[in-house]
């Protein structure tokens, strides 16, 4: 009995991984038709219900004031602790961006947004913490808030990319190690667009310092992750 419930279990998160990385490539790339066939080749009958979760997931994301994903992520163990993966609930993020925006406003209205930078963002709760306190002042986080985001675990990048791409937050997403600063993947929110083309660009740090030559990280393709925790 107990290794059907585990048998069973792991389906269902397999299923929802697969749903994610389904979702991932069609946000980045509607045109990837054929990785989003091979995906829907390895879905089961159990992923029928997908199309309903997708509608509900939208609904809830786009209606803020929740980490929704990672939520449902710790719920069903899909978190690899091992790795150091564990839930921040939401309402402990919320508290850290009042804390830390507290003077966003102010910057907000000299240079027209603001940049916030998560080295280990996980599904983006804090991200989506500070989307939603930033709007209950009364700004438009698609044209005043910026997100440069890092994300070790796989499945977890594709939970962040598609959480704040549909909360509707500018955001460049990497998939990648912060401290080694390999990068494996990435890719900029759809809104990242519309707010580039109202600013010129993405991130505050251009601003200060134009002079200042970027730093150009050459992404490492099909590389074996470091596994930071043995």
């Amino acid at each position: 009995m107990g290794n059907t419930v585990a048998s069973i279990h792991d389906t269902e998160i397999e299923v929802i991984i697969t749903e994610l990385e389904k979702k991932w490539i069609a946000e980045k790339s509607p045109f990837v038709e054929s990785a989003w066939l091979k995906l829907c080749d390895e879905l089961s009958q159990e992923a029928s219900k997908m199309p309903e979760l997708l509608s509900l997931t939208t609904l809830a994301i786009n209606e803020g004031n929740c980490d929704f994903l990672g939520e449902i992520a710790a719920e069903i163990e899909a978190l690899d602790k091992k790795n150091g993966q564990f839930f921040t609930p939401y309402h402990i993020s919320k508290c850290m961006a009042a804390i830390n925006l507290a003077g966003a406003q102010t910057i907000i209205n000299e240079q027209g947004f603001i940049t916030i930078n998560d080295p280990a963002a996980g599904a983006g709760c804090m991200i989506l913490a500070c989307a939603d306190y930033l709007e209950e002042q009364g700004n438009d986080i698609a044209t005043t808030m910026s997100a440069y985001v890092t994300e070790l675990s796989r499945m977890t990048y594709h939970m962040l990319f598609v959480q704040l791409s549909m909360r509707g937050i500018p955001a460049a997403v990497f998939h990648g190690n912060s401290l080694s600063l390999e990068v494996y993947e990435s890719a900029y929110t759809p809104t990242a667009i519309y707010f580039f083309d109202k600013h010129g660009q993405l991130f505050d740090e251009e601003r200060k310092d134009p002079e200042k030559k970027s730093i150009i990280i050459t992404p490492i393709i099909d590389a074996e992750q470091l596994n930071l925790f043995g």
